[in-house]
């Protein structure tokens, strides 16, 4: 009588503790080695023991399978040992199957040698001593993994293929053969669990999991996304900021179902920049339609060598664990990498722009519906921050064109003060900033800007429209009459030193805004195209910034149209025609300035909000500049530095811009210096003379005489 092996006498409570599959394992493997032992330890020819084949093997193999089986079942029957861990293996069956590992085999499709090979390498990785056991089984010499062959022996899988490279177990990663090659998926080659899936499967049985109820509150509670990179992300707590998307999403994936058009499965493309909202929205969706969002980098997934793999257990898990998944960055994401990557019933994809490809085009693997996910307007962005904070919005967050993700951001601040907002969002908004940006110093306010009623006027209607557009176009409705742009575009045209440059350093500096100057040299290219491609730059980069851009000489980059005589004119003409249509989409304040208003485009300027003509100054104006410059000045102790000048004068007398006072003004100061007096008369006038011969004015001999 043979003795009961060692795996079929562990105790009943240690069963009891593991996993009804793990003790299925271990009860099919020791009746196989009392079968084995059987039929090993009959010698029916005397003296073939010493042989190397003995003819009792012979025999034995060239038996028919189907004698064979009978034969083995006959010995279960009849040996005790074999017979009571038949009884045992039979009331196994009558129990429920572990909730976790029939959910895997339904969740994937895994056939009945998928499972039964499955249950064999996890075995061999949960108790690395069964291994010797599956060597002794195997008939070989030492440990052993797991084979097609043995699992089809020991859960008795008559007519049953081993899985080949199509399968569900190969497919889903949940086993793998420890081979490549032409005998990767033969009879005889060992498999080995993938390691990711065993803590899931591996706990302890928790009760008999005989109702519904207790069988999904053990997948409720099984962790399915062990060694893997994706998150869970709940559904913000705040409003929803794009109901209509939200509707549009739900609406149709609950007509198409689960399934998708055809049995193909549901892309959901979520089109716009980052920090946008898009997997916030894909969270309010998925909670929506039931189910838990987990989202995945797919930019930090595709530099990976094991790339395909990594996507296929981040797939693996959804579908375990009941989740959406949602792809962020999904344009990372190579076309051949993504035809690999197994599909889920529902996917959301984030991206910057729409992917190729065509929903329902003929082999497309899934239906696909594209949502944009555009800038949020002044309601919504004021909307989030009250759910974010108890203080009001500051003027950055009401007026300035943040991302959801950016007021999620300055609210962490905002027990600091407006202020203290107002810079994090700025540093936020100029995080990008080209190279073919200057900053402008923002020294001077409106009182110490002299002009023409007229065009001051005309400076403050722009100023007001700047302030006040969120308002308007928002919270009015006026939004709907603005069709391009809702930014404010204006052109300062006029001689040099009337102002323009100021008037725009005046204007930032009153709207709160930064004030940059573009470097048209590094922005006008000799290569064709480049031109395009740094204005391009130059505009996404200051979209949403709070800056006002200042195009110097705009004329330069504004300029007429060219007659096409080469590809250089004809390219020319393209990127004017970019220009045109960015100005006009543009968001921000932009303020071009030039002294040679006729050699613009006039299609263009027809399509500048602003247009204002600054003109030399008056008598009456130039008399303010030259009181703004000197009247009043004193060193650090007090001491006045300026000696008594006959304002109206200079004013009539010398007919220079507001540069040139300006410049004649610390030139005259730099005189008085070096003789170590006041700034008198005899200074300023030496200092205009000088600075009219730089102009190009020739003054005669005795123009500029003292009185």
């Amino acid at each position: 009588m043979n003795p009961a092996p060692a795996v079929l006498a562990r105790p009943a409570p240690d069963r009891e503790a593991e996993p009804r599959w793990l003790t299925e394992v271990r009860l099919r493997a020791s009746r196989r080695v009392l079968w084995l032992r059987h039929l090993w330890a009959g010698h029916h020819y005397e003296g073939e023991h010493v042989l190397g084949i003995s003819h009792s093997e012979v025999d034995r193999t060239l038996t028919s399978e189907t004698e064979a089986a009978e034969a083995e079942q006959a010995f279960y029957r009849s040996d005790k040992h074999a017979a009571a861990a038949s009884a045992q293996i039979a009331a196994l069956a009558e129990r429920p199957e572990d909730a976790r590992l029939e959910h895997l085999m339904v969740t994937l499709g895994l056939s009945r040698m998928d499972t039964a090979l499955f249950a064999l390498t996890a075995a061999a990785a949960l108790d690395p001593a069964i291994t010797r056991v599956f060597g002794y089984l195997l008939d070989v010499t030492e440990a052993a993994d797991p084979t097609p062959s043995l699992a089809a022996t020991l859960f008795e899988l008559t007519g049953e293929l081993p899985p080949g490279p199509d399968s569900a177990l190969v497919r889903w990663l949940v086993a793998e053969p420890v081979v490549t090659g032409r005998d990767a998926f033969a009879w005889s080659t060992g498999w080995r669990a993938d390691a990711l899936l065993l803590r899931a499967i591996a706990g302890p049985a928790p009760g008999q999991e005989s109702d519904a109820a207790s069988r999904s509150a053990v997948l409720a509670k099984t962790d399915w996304s062990a060694g893997l990179t994706g998150r869970v992300v709940e559904p913000p707590a705040g409003p929803v900021l794009r109901p209509e998307a939200l509707e549009e999403i739900v609406g149709f994936v609950q007509r198409l179902g689960s399934g998708g058009e055809a049995g193909l499965p549901i892309e959901i493309e979520l089109a716009g920049a980052g920090g946008s909202g898009r997997t916030a929205l894909a969270a309010q969706a998925a909670a929506r339609l039931g189910s838990p969002l987990v989202a995945v980098d797919a930019a930090a997934l595709a530099n990976r060598a094991d790339a395909l793999a990594a996507a296929t257990r981040e797939v693996r898990r959804a579908r375990l664990a009941g989740s959406v998944l949602a792809w962020e960055h999904a344009e990372a994401l190579p076309a051949e990498l993504w035809k690999a990557i197994p599909a889920a019933p529902l996917t959301f994809l984030s991206v910057e722009t729409p992917l190729a490809g065509t929903a329902g085009a003929a082999g497309y693997r899934a239906v696909r519906r594209s949502v944009r996910c555009g800038p949020i307007g002044r309601p919504e962005r004021l909307r989030l921050w009250s759910s974010l904070a108890a203080t009001p919005a500051p003027t950055a967050v009401a007026e300035w064109a943040l991302r959801p993700a950016e007021i999620c951001v300055a609210a962490h601040v905002a027990h600091a003060g407006d202020r203290e907002v107002d810079e994090v969002c700025r540093r936020l908004l100029m995080a990008g900033t080209p190279d073919l940006l200057s900053p402008l110093p923002l020294p001077f306010r409106w009182i110490d800007l002299v002009l023409s009623p007229g065009t001051a006027a005309h400076l403050r209607e722009l100023e007001a429209q700047a302030r006040d557009r969120g308002q308007v176009l928002d919270d009015w409705g006026f939004a709907r009459l603005s069709s391009l742009g809702r930014g404010t575009t204006a052109l300062f045209a006029g001689p040099s030193g009337t102002g323009k440059t100021m008037a725009a350093q005046v204007l930032a500096r009153s709207l709160g805004l930064g004030l940059y100057r573009v470097d048209l040299a590094g922005v006008v290219s000799k290569y064709i195209g480049e031109t395009e491609k740094h204005l391009r730059e130059l505009f996404e980069a200051c979209e949403r910034a709070p800056v006002l851009l200042l195009f110097d000489e705009a004329d330069a980059l504004f300029g007429k149209r060219t007659q096409v005589s080469d590809a250089h004119d004809r390219y020319a003409n393209i990127e004017i025609d970019y220009v045109l249509q960015r100005m006009e989409q543009f968001d921000g304040v932009a303020v071009l300035a030039t002294n040679r208003k006729g050699d613009l485009d006039t299609a263009f300027v027809r399509r500048l909000k602003f247009i204002i003509d600054f003109a030399p100054p008056s008598a009456a104006e130039r008399e303010r500049l030259w009181r703004l410059a000197l009247e009043g000045a004193t060193d650090v102790e007090g001491k006045p530095l300026v000696a008594a000048l006959d304002w109206a004068s200079l004013a009539r007398e010398l007919d220079l811009t507001g540069a040139g006072i300006k410049s004649a003004a610390v030139a005259a100061a730099f005189l008085a210096r070096t003789e170590g007096g006041p700034i008198s008369e005899r200074h300023v006038l030496a200092a205009a003379r000088r600075e009219l011969e730089k102009q190009g004015v020739v003054v005669r001999p005795g123009r500029l005489e003292l009185r």
